[in-house]
């Protein structure tokens, strides 16, 4: 059972601070600390190091402890003191945007309908905000802790956690963590992530470039074909494209430009996507006009791009605990002539990551590419024993109404890097809420999507519910 008398207090000072925490929380936002290239200090780039220093300057205006190791890319804040230590895991690099953006740009936060819109403003930038209420209640509320508390505060959590490895061999890893950046009630363990490019072993002739993408884990949306102009390529590819809104196409006299149009999901959940790359590779494949070299090599890749489960690539698993297997496309660009495609899967421990890997290439060498790149993170799982699960879960369900099991998640968090970590959500939709939550047009409002979205109801409420984690966790570690 929570506390009453807490409980209270924690959602008096959320109703007395919402609009101070939301105009920090849009500062944050406003920075578009999207990776980019190295420099002094700025390991991830200028606009990753000016989020984390705004981050650790927003603890510190609160009256927090704070130290930015700018040449790792990390920050850490503190707060109470004990032997024991509780981790608080967020990070404030975003994904590339998108071009589509329809109620506001990326980073021109907005509140419509009850939700804060921009990039960021759920993944992760809630999670440094939910820490900083964390920190507020427990101290303005007079809610005793025995341990300290840590928040890591990273910037390329998005593009590989180089700034965990940093992290993990500079410090001391805490006893207990929590990593705001995923779903309630809390997760138990993360699918392996396997990034590879891969690209074909011939070059194009009359496609002068193919490009799109800015990430792994986002499903490619919007790709460019730039071809040699011929009057039977023009003519074919008008007749192809007529009545289809998803292909746009123009000439310029000199080239040709064919454009696609998909749907943008994250890459660990691809249901609903539609890859752009396969949609172009797809209509290409099937236009007489162009060389026989090239349809042979965009059929190929419309082959290999046509599933997002792992058929393209010859391997399809379904784990016991995990589910399905996930293979998705973010990026497709031409290097030296050669079509080159990354690929981001994602799959479960009973899959072990040399044969997906083996077995991957043997099929992608057999539809005549090869893979030039690659890198494997296996997933984990959190020991059955643990008494942490069984309790988050009771909190959970006494705040929300609602009894969720566990989580085995696609994506990818700090906690696959930790020990003893669970991430948790940084929203939470109660069933006797009575206000309707905003709609989104269909490849909008995801962590990874346009018009990336958080129900600002939703999160005070994941504040109340972390904040009661951190509570229990703390009497659990201290027995």
């Amino acid at each position: 059972m929570i506390s009453k008398t807490y409980d209270e207090k924690i959602q008096q000072w959320i109703n007395d601070n919402k609009d101070r925490i939301i105009s920090y929380w849009c500062d944050l936002i406003k920075i578009p600390s999207v990776k980019s290239e190295k420099a002094e200090n700025a390991p991830f780039g200028l606009n990753c190091a000016k989020a984390l220093s705004l981050a650790r300057d927003i603890f510190a205006a609160e009256g927090f402890t704070g130290d930015l190791y700018a040449e790792s890319g990390y920050a850490l804040t503190h707060y109470g003191s004990g032997e024991k230590k509780i981790g608080l895991f967020s990070h404030s690099d975003v994904v590339p945007v998108g071009g589509d953006w329809i109620f506001t740009k990326p980073f021109e936060p907005v509140i419509r309908e009850g939700s804060l819109i921009g990039r960021g403003a759920e993944d992760n930038k809630s999670g440094i905000i939910a820490a900083l209420c964390l920190y507020e209640i427990l101290r303005d509320c007079n809610i005793p802790l025995k341990s300290r508390l840590e928040t890591f505060i990273g910037s390329d959590e998005e593009c590989g956690m180089e700034d965990l490895k940093e992290y993990l061999r500079m410090q001391d890893m805490p006893d207990i963590s929590f990593v705001p950046d995923a779903d309630f009630p809390c997760s138990v363990g993360e699918k392996g992530i396997y990034h590879f490019w891969c690209e074909s072993k011939n070059g194009l002739c009359d496609i002068l470039d193919f490009a799109g993408g800015e990430a792994f884990n986002i499903v490619l949306d919007n790709v460019s074909v730039t071809l040699r102009i011929s009057d039977a390529l023009l003519n074919e590819l008008t007749a192809l494209t007529e009545n289809k809104p998803e292909f746009t196409l123009f000439s310029d006299g000199e080239k040709l430009t064919l454009k696609a149009k998909g749907i943008a999901k994250h890459a660990s959940i691809p249901e609903g996507s539609l890859n752009a790359a396969y949609l172009a590779a797809e209509l290409l494949s099937k236009c007489r006009s162009l060389c026989e070299n090239d349809r042979n090599i965009l059929s190929a890749a419309a082959n290999i791009l046509s599933c997002s489960f792992g058929g393209g690539i010859d391997i399809t698993h379904e784990d016991p605990n995990f589910g399905r297997l996930t293979s998705v496309n973010g990026m497709v660009k031409v290097t030296d002539g050669k079509l080159c495609l990354s690929f981001d899967c994602r799959y479960g421990d009973t899959l072990s990551p040399e044969t997906l890997e083996s077995c991957s290439e043997k099929a992608l060498n057999n539809k005549g590419f090869i893979v030039t790149y690659k890198s494997n993170s296996p997933g984990f799982a959190i020991d059955k024993n643990s008494k942490v699960p069984d309790m988050l879960e009771d909190i959970y369900e006494e705040i929300s109404g609602e009894r969720l099991g566990r989580v085995l998640m696609a994506g990818g968090t700090y906690a696959r890097r930790l020990k003893n970590a669970f991430s948790i959500g940084t929203y939470v939709i109660k069933r006797d809420r009575s206000a309707p939550v905003m709609k989104m047009p269909e490849g909008h409002g995801g962590p990874h999507q346009c018009d990336e979205r958080i129900d600002l109801e939703g999160f005070f409420e994941a504040v109340r519910v972390l904040t009661h984690y951190v509570i229990a966790a703390d009497e659990l570690i201290n027995e």
